[in-house]
């Protein structure tokens, strides 16, 4: 990769860009340029406007105010098959896919087609980007089907398909394994060779300095800095972007209390066992195969994996949201044969669930509706028996402050919270009710240096005061700051489990693969 030349025409360029929402600002007055052959990657914590942005250009929102130009040429895009056709391709990080279409539906959508589809010709051509990218799903496999890993790879191969010329990555790195995610930046490295341009959305700092040219860091939807990576350094990034100089990951002390039920069973004994546990998909095709698994007080044990390999089907068979076909759940030395999730909260179980948005929220209601939802029995919300929906609405304003969760007020729909925000409400909601186990997958995927290390933080007093912790994570720098055990899934099994100071990113990076040495 070369750096931008300056003296030549942007590919893209904003000026003075506003975007405004009833609630926030999200973009006010910003400016961004990107020139032909470069990464330009944009930073920011959660909330900073970073994903409303990419949505201008790429015409899912029209702008309030400012200009916008490609290649010199004013435009402005009201849909987003005008992006499209001008050669601009979007990853979200929150995926734009027809649930009940397939694979290669999704892909073609949008596209022109002649009126009798070949569809055969269409899955092959799929097939074949699938596998010259290493990017592997059945075109014929319907959206609703496959896990939160296999839509993102969907939305890879769409923009492929569709020829970009401008290509607009969401932390596309999310839900890879350590050699997927160099081979897409050995793609993206190709793709910027043959004059394509990029702009990367990461928290992922060691790829932001690894991959940029230029970086340019936006807060509270103003742009704060554009650097060239060169003259920069991840401390220096991460002190404009938290106002404050950096220190280390993982230092962050939680701003309040963490309510940890004691487990009833001795010190040494597990509080989750799994023995030989089986469970299958809709289709009766097994997902898990004879998984076992122990889970002590004041313990974070790992789990390693690419997805779809089993991980959010144990998550949520952890949590009585889908049934095991064999094997024995253990609970405090009680052993079932199904468990449901009324049970398992009743049981002191909390649960961040891997897909925020469908699973972790209801998108149409207020904050403090999503407080009460999971709390519906707490006496603080009554008056004589009656929701006094005062006390709901001061508690979910002070959780909000507590846990920085940024919104114009409680009474804010949730669904309309960014990511990070969103990722932040879930957990201080799960652990504000006494719990003895937390499940948590991908508890920081997409959240800013800040929100991660705060969200960590919880995790780890929670730990200390005797919470037993199962972190389903693909960010193995996570994996390995957290745990103290860490398990690697393949292909429905724990192949292998190892104290965390044996582990290595490599050695799990093999594993995950199904490579054993």
């Amino acid at each position: 990769m070369t750096p931008a030349n300056e003296t030549s025409i942007p590919v893209l360029e904003l000026r003075g860009i506003s975007k405004i929402f009833p609630d926030v600002i999200a973009n006010e007055n910003v400016d961004f340029t990107l020139y032909k052959g470069e990464i330009h990657t944009l930073l920011g914590e959660n909330g900073a406007g970073k994903s409303t942005l990419m949505n201008v250009i790429s015409g899912l929102y029209p702008a309030d105010a400012g200009e916008m130009f490609l290649n010199g040429e004013k435009v402005r895009f009201t849909d987003p098959s005008q992006a499209i056709e001008r050669g601009i391709g979007m990853v979200h990080q929150h995926f734009m896919l027809i649930k009940n279409m397939t694979v290669a539906e999704n892909i073609i959508l949008g596209t022109p087609q002649r009126f009798h589809l070949n569809m055969k010709k269409i899955h092959a051509q799929i097939s074949d980007l699938s596998s010259k990218y290493g990017l592997m799903v059945d075109p014929a496999r319907m959206i609703q089907d496959l896990t939160v890993g296999e839509q993102q790879r969907v939305e890879i191969l769409k923009v492929l398909y569709r020829g970009a010329n401008i290509l607009i990555l969401d932390e596309p790195t999310a839900v890879l394994s350590p050699q997927e995610s160099d081979s897409l930046f050995e793609i993206i490295d190709r793709m910027l060779e043959s004059g394509r341009s990029v702009i990367f959305i990461s928290h992922k700092m060691k790829e932001v300095m690894a991959h940029s040219i230029r970086i340019t860091i936006l807060g509270r939807g103003k742009v704060l800095a554009v650097l060239d990576q060169k003259d920069t350094s991840a401390a220096g990034i991460a002190k404009i972007m938290m106002g404050q100089v950096a220190g280390k990951s993982g230092t962050v002390e939680p701003k309040h209390d963490i309510l940890v039920a004691k487990p009833v069973t001795a010190s040494d004994a597990p509080v989750i066992k799994l023995e030989n546990v089986c469970a299958t998909d809709e289709r009766g095709h097994q997902v898990l195969d004879n998984i076992n698994l122990e889970l002590k007080a004041g313990e974070i044990l790992g789990m390693a994996g690419i997805s779809g390999n089993g991980q959010t089907v144990l998550a949520k068979v952890l949590g009585g949201l889908h049934p095991f076909t064999s094997g024995t759940y253990t609970i405090e030395g009680k052993p079932f044969k199904q468990v449901s999730v009324t049970q398992m909260l009743k049981m002191g179980m909390g649960y961040i669930p891997e897909d925020r948005k469908k699973y972790g929220i209801a998108k149409g209601l207020t904050i403090g509706n999503n407080f009460l939802i999971r709390d519906v029995d707490n006496p603080s919300f009554y008056n004589a028996r009656i929701l006094n929906w005062k006390s709901v609405f001061n508690y979910a304003r002070g959780k909000m402050k507590l846990f920085d969760i940024r919104a114009a007020s409680e009474k804010s729909l949730v669904g309309n919270l960014s990511g990070g925000n969103i990722q932040k409400m879930i957990l201080s909601r799960e652990i504000s009710r006494p719990i003895k186990f937390l499940v948590a997958n991908q508890p920081i995927r997409g959240l800013d240096i800040n929100a991660s290390q705060d969200i960590q933080a919880v995790i780890r007093k929670a730990k200390k005061e005797g919470l037993s912790v199962l972190l389903i994570s693909e960010d193995l720098d996570e994996l390995l700051l957290m745990s103290d055990r860490i398990c690697v899934m393949y292909n429905g099994r724990i192949i292998d489990t190892m104290p965390t100071a044996e582990a290595t990113i490599e050695r799990i990076g093999l594993l995950m693969t199904g490579i054993r040495k």
